[in-house]
């Protein structure tokens, strides 16, 4: 699969027409069309917006042998049921929990960070 066509595939699975797609990246709807079209190649500042748009990797999007990152198993069927209604969400209520989420996880990250500085001093 072509670049483009995983970035027609990613706007249509949104629901998002070009045009919809193109505000959201504040760009010309030409310039998706000529995206999903492999007439033009976006920039990789716009790759890595779409990426966020989409909430795919960047490699995912870029790489036509990734396609199976998005495939995620998810132990925990409670935590994949409120997956899955997120995905649901709209786009607003998604980005704030999507921060929500970030925070915490960042939050972990930090406290593994000291305790193994923490560890190291000692």
């Amino acid at each position: 699969m072509t670049l483009g066509e995983r970035i027609k595939r990613l706007r249509q699975e949104r629901n998002w027409s070009q045009t919809q797609f193109a505000q959201k990246l504040k760009v010309h709807q030409k310039q998706i069309s000529g995206y999903e079209r492999d007439v033009h190649v976006p920039s990789t500042e716009l790759l890595i917006r779409m990426a966020g748009l989409f909430n795919v990797s960047l490699d995912y999007l870029a790489f036509d042998n990734r396609e199976d990152l998005q495939q995620v198993q998810i132990a925990d069927r409670d935590l994949l049921q409120k997956l899955e209604a997120i995905d649901r969400l709209a786009d607003a209520d998604r980005t704030t929990v999507k921060a929500v989420l970030d925070t915490f996880i960042l939050k972990n990250q930090f406290q593994q960070l000291a305790s193994t500085h923490k560890e190291q001093t000692a």
